[in-house]
């Protein structure tokens, strides 16, 4: 039976003004169950867990989520992103960003890191982030970009840059929520770890109000690279 959550997608913008003619889009995602976490290799001896006798929890899929609503959307200033790395991990391994926007990475560790994009190696600036402080570049078109430090392979954070200011998140809290999205047609699509989920939802959104948006998530397996 197909697990269904509340998805809560969040206005990343920041200083972009009210929009003319603007309503709110909320709703739910059904999605699949969730993959099977695979066994721990053990060479030996076992990993360390709470209760090693407890079933494997599910890998947890909407921190590896990013909802886009795509369209008829009016020009609007890309704003400011802010991304935190927390010890050997982003706070959230995939976020979404409009073309043009600024990512304002902050280390909220330790630990500093010398941080590359694989895809661009001059787009983040050259020197260490060092603990509580801050790194910044801007993303200019669309593409996926993947944010590791060669010295910390496991560490990777995955920014989807988009055409579109109407982006979000799958929350703990599981609302689907975003405000100011102008009167127009939609499609609102999904994208799970590194590429898009097939198909899209249409979303025709009013001049003012709510419109209610459910969409049935495919198989994660059926994910394709763009």
């Amino acid at each position: 039976m197909s697990l269904i959550l509340r998805v809560c997608v969040v206005g990343v913008l920041a200083g972009a003004g009210k929009l003319a003619a603007a309503g709110t889009v909320v709703g739910r995602l059904e999605l699949p169950p969730a993959p099977e976490r695979p066994p721990a290799a053990t060479k030996g001896f076992l990993e360390r867990t709470e209760n090693p006798l407890a079933p494997l929890r599910p890998v947890p899929v909407t921190p590896f989520m990013v909802v886009v609503l795509e369209g008829s959307e009016k020009a609007v200033a890309p704003g400011q992103i802010t991304w935190d790395l927390v010890g050997d991990s982003f706070a959230r391994p995939v976020i979404a960003a409009p073309a043009g926007a600024e990512i304002v990475i902050r280390n909220v560790s330790k630990t500093a890191r010398t941080l590359v994009a694989l895809e661009d190696k001059s787009l983040v600036p050259a020197g260490p982030i060092n603990p509580t402080g801050p790194k910044s570049f801007r993303v200019t078109e669309p593409k996926v970009l993947t944010i590791t430090d060669k010295d910390a392979p496991h560490l990777k954070g995955t920014i989807v840059v988009v055409n579109t200011p109407f982006v979000g998140t799958v929350d703990d809290a599981g609302k689907f929520d975003i405000s100011d999205v102008p009167e127009g047609s939609y499609k609102l699509r999904i994208f799970y770890k590194d590429a898009w989920l097939e198909g899209a939802t249409d979303v025709t959104v009013g001049p003012k109000g709510k419109t209610e948006v459910n969409a049935k998530v495919p198989p994660l397996s059926a994910a394709r690279k763009q």
